[in-house]
């Protein structure tokens, strides 16, 4: 079984997160009754009271803190990660998420024990330093773990010293498309026999107001709180927070080895919008030379796609451009009276930045295993 044109496919045989609206069964339901999981930042994390101005011209205030949260982020297991109890503060960056690479290891049926010593990469999408931030707000706190605990490589690093995992090991940062690309260069690995396996994750947590204030003076969130994606009311977008975690197996030897396969990646690129009118703004002609590449590469015409999940953040300059993209490179290409489903899982948790990825790969593997659909693709820019 071959999905791919020239190389092996590489086979999802796990998968965990922790999104808002909770675990995969609830998020699931959630989804199918188009719930709206998006509400505030919690009030545990700064004064809201005082930073909050409608005029975003107010210095040092955001006009919004609608977000789509995932909750409590204080519980850090430091045994789970050989670390002293005393060492970790109450807003240590990891939270716990070595647990969510541990559930989509059970999820694989690997046995974390098994992968001691073995080739398996670890690729993390990783963008804020909210926790950095706290950090430096009280430089008395800082203390002999404080750079290796917000260096952005020690997130992957720290999950291949935990696991003895001795393929590639690197956080990659390309904004919101940071865990896509990540999860391009662990196939990529997969494909190259340069790695036997591949634990790929996104993480994004709100630990500071920096960022909140830093994208309401750049007119980017929505006053309205809320992802109106592929709406003519789109006015921005929401910031959310979470995390997920898939792992990856070269298709043959998921196959082989009598894997649950929850889903098969047919194909993945990468490419940049090199010059264009504005350094945020999207180019759909670059978006669409992407897709036509992958599509044709691993031998799937457009007629065959039966929904694509679209990066769709709610702004009113990128979803245009995304959905002229899709519909140059795919949808003028389909049959009358087929027309092409996109979506975007924005619309109901927000948008995760960094992580938004795994987001969106999290609700792919879900309609994968139901059944729901059987060939889904996915864009990020």
């Amino acid at each position: 079984m071959t999905y791919y044109r020239d190389v092996p496919g590489v086979a999802v045989i796990g998968f965990s997160f922790r999104l808002p609206g909770g675990a995969d069964e609830t998020l699931w339901q959630a989804l199918l009754s188009g719930r709206d999981l998006v509400t505030s930042v919690d009030s545990d994390r700064w004064s809201q009271d005082t930073l909050l101005h409608p005029n975003k011209a107010e210095p040092g205030a955001s006009y919004t803190f609608a977000a789509g949260s995932i909750g409590d982020v204080a519980g850090f297991d430091a045994a789970f990660f050989g670390i002293s109890p005393g060492k970790p503060s109450k807003w240590t960056r990891s939270s716990g998420y070595a647990r969510d690479e541990l559930g989509s290891l059970r999820a694989g049926g690997r046995p974390p024990a098994s992968m001691r010593g073995s080739r398996c990469g670890v690729y993390v999408g990783l963008s804020s330093v909210d926790y950095a931030y706290r950090r430096a707000d009280d430089l008395g706190a800082i203390d002999s773990t404080t750079m290796t605990g917000n260096a952005s490589s020690i997130a992957a690093n720290r999950l291949s010293y935990v696991f003895d995992l001795h393929g590639p090991s690197m956080t990659i940062d390309t904004a919101c498309s940071s865990s896509l690309v990540a999860f391009h260069q662990a196939c990529q690995s997969i494909r190259s026999g340069e790695t036997d396996a591949a634990l790929v994750a996104g993480i994004s947590l709100h630990l500071h107001p920096y960022g909140f204030i830093g994208f309401s003076k750049a007119s980017m969130l929505s006053r309205h709180g809320r992802c109106r994606v592929f709406d003519a009311g789109a006015d921005g977008y929401v910031r959310s927070e979470g995390g997920g975690v898939v792992l990856l197996k070269p298709l043959a030897q998921a196959l082989a080895d009598g894997n649950r396969i929850l889903a098969v990646v047919a194909g993945s690129g990468v490419n940049s919008d090199g010059r264009k009118p504005g350094l945020t703004v999207p180019s759909h002609e670059a978006q669409a030379a992407l897709l036509r590449e992958v599509y044709e590469r691993a031998g799937i015409a457009p007629a065959d796609i039966d929904y694509f999940e679209a990066h769709g953040t709610g702004t009113a300059v990128g979803d245009p451009l995304e959905a002229r993209a899709i519909g140059e490179a795919i949808g003028r290409h389909r049959p009358t009276g087929k027309p092409l489903p996109i979506g975007s899982i924005k619309g109901n948790i927000g948008h995760l930045e960094a992580a938004a990825g795994m987001a969106g790969c999290s609700k792919r593997c879900m309609c994968c295993a139901i059944g729901a659909f059987r060939r889904t693709c996915m864009c990020a820019r």
